[in-house]
Protein backbone atom coordinates (compact mmCIF):
# COMPACT_ATOMS: atom_id res chain seq x y z
CA UNK A 1 0.00 0.00 0.00
CA UNK A 2 1.21 3.23 -1.01
CA UNK A 3 1.15 6.35 0.56
CA UNK A 4 -1.21 9.29 0.01
CA UNK A 5 0.41 12.80 -1.81
CA UNK A 6 -2.05 15.10 0.06
CA UNK A 7 -0.45 17.72 -2.62
CA UNK A 8 -2.57 15.34 -5.14
CA UNK A 9 -5.27 15.29 -3.85
CA UNK A 10 -8.20 17.07 -5.29
CA UNK A 11 -11.23 17.75 -3.63
CA UNK A 12 -14.55 16.46 -5.75
CA UNK A 13 -14.59 19.05 -9.01
CA UNK A 14 -11.56 21.19 -7.02
CA UNK A 15 -8.01 21.53 -7.87
CA UNK A 16 -5.25 19.56 -6.37
CA UNK A 17 -2.50 21.34 -3.99
CA UNK A 18 -0.31 21.19 -6.84
CA UNK A 19 -2.44 22.39 -9.44
CA UNK A 20 -3.70 24.93 -7.48
CA UNK A 21 0.17 26.23 -6.38
CA UNK A 22 0.73 26.55 -10.61
CA UNK A 23 -2.67 28.05 -10.88
CA UNK A 24 -1.64 31.09 -8.50
CA UNK A 25 1.81 31.51 -9.76
CA UNK A 26 0.66 32.35 -13.43
CA UNK A 27 -2.40 34.65 -11.87
CA UNK A 28 0.16 36.42 -10.03
CA UNK A 29 2.39 36.50 -13.46
CA UNK A 30 -0.69 38.26 -15.12
CA UNK A 31 -1.66 40.33 -12.32
CA UNK A 32 1.40 41.27 -11.19
CA UNK A 33 2.99 39.90 -7.67
CA UNK A 34 1.86 43.16 -5.40
CA UNK A 35 -1.70 42.86 -7.31
CA UNK A 36 -3.82 39.13 -6.60
CA UNK A 37 -6.80 41.23 -8.56
CA UNK A 38 -7.51 40.91 -12.45
CA UNK A 39 -8.42 44.34 -13.31
CA UNK A 40 -11.50 44.57 -16.17
CA UNK A 41 -8.77 46.18 -18.59
CA UNK A 42 -5.91 43.69 -18.24
CA UNK A 43 -8.54 40.66 -18.96
CA UNK A 44 -9.84 42.49 -22.00
CA UNK A 45 -6.03 42.79 -22.49
CA UNK A 46 -5.73 39.01 -22.20
CA UNK A 47 -9.07 37.81 -23.94
CA UNK A 48 -9.51 40.50 -26.51
CA UNK A 49 -13.00 43.14 -25.88
CA UNK A 50 -16.12 41.34 -26.65
CA UNK A 51 -19.67 40.69 -25.42
CA UNK A 52 -18.67 37.65 -24.36
CA UNK A 53 -15.85 38.69 -22.37
CA UNK A 54 -17.44 41.62 -20.81
CA UNK A 55 -20.41 38.74 -19.85
CA UNK A 56 -17.55 36.73 -18.52
CA UNK A 57 -15.99 39.41 -16.18
CA UNK A 58 -19.55 39.84 -14.71
CA UNK A 59 -20.09 36.51 -14.30
CA UNK A 60 -16.90 35.52 -12.52
CA UNK A 61 -16.44 38.92 -10.26
CA UNK A 62 -18.76 37.31 -8.05
CA UNK A 63 -18.49 40.22 -5.79
CA UNK A 64 -19.25 43.55 -8.08
CA UNK A 65 -15.47 45.03 -7.23
CA UNK A 66 -15.03 45.43 -10.79
CA UNK A 67 -11.72 43.09 -10.25
CA UNK A 68 -11.18 39.53 -10.49
CA UNK A 69 -9.26 37.63 -7.22
CA UNK A 70 -7.98 34.14 -7.38
CA UNK A 71 -10.31 33.02 -5.34
CA UNK A 72 -13.00 34.10 -7.84
CA UNK A 73 -11.22 32.32 -10.12
CA UNK A 74 -10.85 29.18 -8.10
CA UNK A 75 -14.48 28.69 -7.32
CA UNK A 76 -15.28 29.08 -11.08
CA UNK A 77 -13.03 26.29 -11.91
CA UNK A 78 -14.15 23.85 -9.25
CA UNK A 79 -17.94 24.93 -9.60
CA UNK A 80 -16.84 23.82 -13.91
CA UNK A 81 -14.96 20.79 -12.64
CA UNK A 82 -17.59 20.21 -10.77
CA UNK A 83 -20.77 20.10 -13.33
CA UNK A 84 -21.79 17.11 -14.13
CA UNK A 85 -25.64 17.02 -15.54
CA UNK A 86 -26.58 19.06 -18.59
CA UNK A 87 -29.07 21.18 -16.01
CA UNK A 88 -25.73 21.84 -14.19
CA UNK A 89 -24.27 23.09 -17.27
CA UNK A 90 -27.59 25.34 -18.61
CA UNK A 91 -27.55 27.17 -15.04
CA UNK A 92 -24.22 28.37 -15.44
CA UNK A 93 -24.93 29.63 -19.08
CA UNK A 94 -28.37 31.12 -17.90
CA UNK A 95 -26.71 32.43 -14.53
CA UNK A 96 -23.92 34.37 -17.52
CA UNK A 97 -26.47 36.02 -19.32
CA UNK A 98 -28.27 37.15 -16.75
CA UNK A 99 -26.16 39.96 -16.20
CA UNK A 100 -28.12 41.65 -13.27
CA UNK A 101 -28.14 38.78 -11.43
CA UNK A 102 -32.06 39.21 -10.90
CA UNK A 103 -32.85 35.41 -11.82
CA UNK A 104 -34.71 36.23 -15.02
CA UNK A 105 -33.52 37.28 -19.03
CA UNK A 106 -34.72 40.36 -19.95
CA UNK A 107 -35.24 41.16 -23.35
CA UNK A 108 -32.25 43.63 -23.72
CA UNK A 109 -30.05 39.74 -21.64
CA UNK A 110 -31.77 38.00 -24.41
CA UNK A 111 -30.83 39.90 -27.26
CA UNK A 112 -27.31 40.06 -25.39
CA UNK A 113 -26.90 36.61 -25.37
CA UNK A 114 -28.04 36.27 -29.21
CA UNK A 115 -25.30 38.79 -30.46
CA UNK A 116 -22.68 36.66 -27.73
CA UNK A 117 -24.07 33.27 -29.30
CA UNK A 118 -23.83 34.52 -33.00
CA UNK A 119 -20.22 35.61 -32.52
CA UNK A 120 -20.53 38.28 -35.23
CA UNK A 121 -22.31 41.26 -35.65
CA UNK A 122 -26.12 41.19 -36.38
CA UNK A 123 -27.78 44.20 -37.59
CA UNK A 124 -30.14 45.77 -34.82
CA UNK A 125 -33.39 45.17 -36.62
CA UNK A 126 -32.75 41.61 -37.16
CA UNK A 127 -31.60 41.27 -33.14
CA UNK A 128 -34.87 43.23 -32.46
CA UNK A 129 -36.51 40.44 -34.99
CA UNK A 130 -35.37 37.05 -33.23
CA UNK A 131 -35.95 38.18 -29.18
CA UNK A 132 -38.92 39.00 -30.25
CA UNK A 133 -40.04 35.73 -31.65
CA UNK A 134 -37.78 34.35 -29.43
CA UNK A 135 -40.15 35.61 -26.28
CA UNK A 136 -43.44 34.83 -28.48
CA UNK A 137 -42.54 30.91 -28.51
CA UNK A 138 -40.98 31.18 -25.37
CA UNK A 139 -41.94 33.06 -22.64
CA UNK A 140 -45.06 30.80 -21.57
CA UNK A 141 -45.86 32.75 -18.81
CA UNK A 142 -46.15 36.17 -20.64
CA UNK A 143 -44.38 38.07 -17.86
CA UNK A 144 -41.67 39.40 -20.25
CA UNK A 145 -38.23 37.43 -19.18
CA UNK A 146 -37.54 34.10 -19.77
CA UNK A 147 -37.22 32.00 -16.18
CA UNK A 148 -34.58 29.61 -16.11
CA UNK A 149 -36.88 26.92 -17.15
CA UNK A 150 -38.25 28.66 -20.07
CA UNK A 151 -34.80 29.20 -21.08
CA UNK A 152 -33.72 25.44 -20.64
CA UNK A 153 -36.56 25.02 -22.74
CA UNK A 154 -35.22 27.56 -25.69
CA UNK A 155 -31.87 25.76 -25.70
CA UNK A 156 -33.25 21.61 -25.90
CA UNK A 157 -35.42 23.22 -28.55
CA UNK A 158 -32.43 25.12 -30.27
CA UNK A 159 -30.59 21.53 -30.24
CA UNK A 160 -27.19 22.67 -27.68
CA UNK A 161 -25.63 20.06 -26.58
CA UNK A 162 -24.68 19.75 -23.21
CA UNK A 163 -23.45 16.31 -22.41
Amino acid sequence: MGSTNSCLHRPPGGLSGHEELRAKHRFRKVTGKEHMHLTQEKFFDLLGPSPCTEGLFKYVDADGDGTISFDEIHKEITAFRAMKSPEAKLRVLYNFYDSNHDGKLSRSEVADAMVVACGQALPQTQVEQLVSSTMDMFDTDKDGFLNFSEFSTLMVTSGLELS
